[in-house]
């Protein structure tokens, strides 16, 4: 069994438009080294010259920021899932900071991981308070003004209550 790498929309020129592709490897930079051989120019889309994931693209190993497990070093194993979720450039990035107060329902959801998967933004988690009963998240939001609409759209469509926050009291 091999590990699957899941291609965002802008990398599909370089797998041929799939939008999933099998590499192999023992950890992150392995995979990522695996794919520019089968895939000439997708690393220098996903890394800097120095190996290291570009500061704008979010690698996920099975659902889990590299960025909080050993970044390129991330151990690997058959059946793992990566996938690769660059921020798309163009246009004015704005941060916009939001509270979200999640339902019970559904908050062991992956929604600030969708919104950043889906919507071309950068999700940056700035506190959180969560209990089974209710979530209260902060929550910093990188993107063009457009995709940070997209995104907030969905989360209201899941019924979590999004407030902008005015005071800028967390830096």
């Amino acid at each position: 069994m091999a590990i699957i790498v899941r291609i965002p929309t802008p990398l599909r020129t370089l797998t041929g438009g799939k939008s999933e592709v099998d590499a192999a490897g023992t950890n992150i930079l392995e995979i990522i080294n695996d794919l520019e051989k089968a895939y000439p120019g997708i690393k220098e889309r996903i890394c800097e010259k120095n190996d290291q994931v570009r500061r704008f693209v979010n690698v996920y190993l099975n659902d889990e920021d590299i960025r909080f497990i050993d970044n390129n070093d991330s151990k690997v194993k058959d059946g793992d899932t990566i996938s690769i979720i660059p921020a798309i450039a163009g246009g004015t990035s704005e941060k916009k900071k939001f509270y979200l107060n999640y339902p019970q329902e559904v908050i062991k959801d992956p929604l600030i991981y969708l919104i950043g998967k889906n919507y071309n933004v950068i999700t940056n988690i700035r506190s959180a308070s969560i209990s089974n009963d209710i979530g209260i998240i902060a929550l910093e939001v990188e993107g063009e003004q457009a995709d940070i609409e997209k995104a907030i759209k969905f989360l209201e469509s899941k019924g979590v209550s999004v407030e902008p926050i005015v005071l800028d009291i967390i830096e």
